[in-house]
């Protein structure tokens, strides 16, 4: 990261004179209080890194190629704010949230290297809490639940290539395949997002499916994800739902997700109030089916376009296991 940085600086005027424009952008997020979950029973005060987004800091660029076609990059990396630390966990990849280069032109973009996962991506819009892996009863449930039949792979794949349309009539389309770079194994992994935004009303529907172990292509375990959400605006108050499918092979585990939530904006937009709730139903082979119940409530209000507070108070529990409780308090800055 040290060296990384006077490299760009010293790129930058280079860059300038080819007219091609760069960005350096982030976020810093950190919140302090007591957390506790379901599978993670026993409560911890802490001050913490990510609440309602994981921390990283990013670079991207595009130059003009003419004819309305665009090189691009993005490089992005996640860090700790409470200790300094790179990543989200120790030892993971320095640009491990994208580093990835495309072209844009009419035809879309096409883009390869590592990527963000688009079904994370879509999950995250279409919740009141967003992509907060701490605090949205959805993506807890579906990408970050230890124990549960959470979505498998990471929030963004490596070696990826990735299609994403243009708008046409509100409605795009991105599809995004993964190669697993092993000699003999069919782990290859796929996902494809429909989003229709409109002023009102927003419809996603998704897939993937991925694969987490070496062999024939018959035989690798894989899983397979379905996502179908909307959400509708009534500027008083924007309602959200969504229902997810998940359906491991091998272990024949089937789970189902089911989420709704609202916000309601106040002091003129410059605050909102975010309520939601999920529950995942599993069944699999040889194990009794167990569902989780995961809700939170919070608050978050803008003291700036980049600066904002919040306050989150979240429940979780499974039905043949622990509970645990969550209140904390924090600070985002964009940058």
């Amino acid at each position: 990261m040290n060296r990384l940085l006077p490299t760009l600086a010293l790129t930058l005027p280079l860059a300038a004179s080819a007219q091609t424009q760069v960005s350096i952008y982030g976020v810093l997020d950190a919140f302090a209080g007591r957390t506790a979950t379901a599978s993670a029973p026993i409560a911890v005060s802490a001050v913490n890194s990510g609440g309602l987004i994981t921390s990283y800091y990013g670079f991207s660029g595009s130059e003009a190629l003419g004819g309305g076609m665009k090189a691009q990059f993005q490089i992005e990396g996640f860090f700790r704010g409470d200790t300094g630390e790179s990543g989200r966990f120790p030892n993971e990849p320095l640009f491990s949230r994208n580093a990835n280069i495309g072209l844009a032109g009419s035809f879309g973009t096409v883009r390869m290297g590592r990527i963000g996962n688009p079904l994370f991506i879509a999950a995250g819009q279409i919740n009141p809490f967003g992509p907060s892996t701490r605090f949205s009863p959805l993506i807890n449930q579906v990408f970050t639940a230890p124990g549960g039949n959470g979505t498998l792979g990471d929030t963004g794949w490596s070696n990826a290539l990735q299609y994403a349309s243009n708008p046409v009539n509100d409605t795009t389309f991105i599809a995004q395949y993964a190669l697993g770079e092993q000699a003999g194994a069919h782990n290859n992994n796929w996902a494809g997002v429909a989003k229709y935004v409109g002023k009102e009303l927003a419809v996603t529907l998704g897939a993937q499916n991925v694969r987490f172990g070496p062999g024939i292509a018959a035989a690798t375990p894989a899983q397979r994800t379905y996502m179908a959400a909307a959400s509708y605006d009534l500027k008083s108050v924007k309602l959200f739902a969504s229902y997810t499918d998940h359906q491991t092979k091998v272990s024949e585990r089937d789970g189902h997700s089911v989420q709704a939530g609202f916000t309601v904006p106040t002091h003129g937009g410059l605050g909102r109030w975010m309520v939601a709730w999920s529950r995942m139903t599993e069944d699999a082979r040889g194990v009794p089916e167990f569902h989780r119940d995961t809700g939170a409530l919070g608050y978050d209000y803008n003291l700036s376009p980049r600066t904002d507070v919040y306050a989150i108070v979240m429940y979780d529990k499974i039905s043949n296991a622990g509970k645990g409780n969550t209140y904390v308090a924090g600070i985002r800055h964009r940058f």
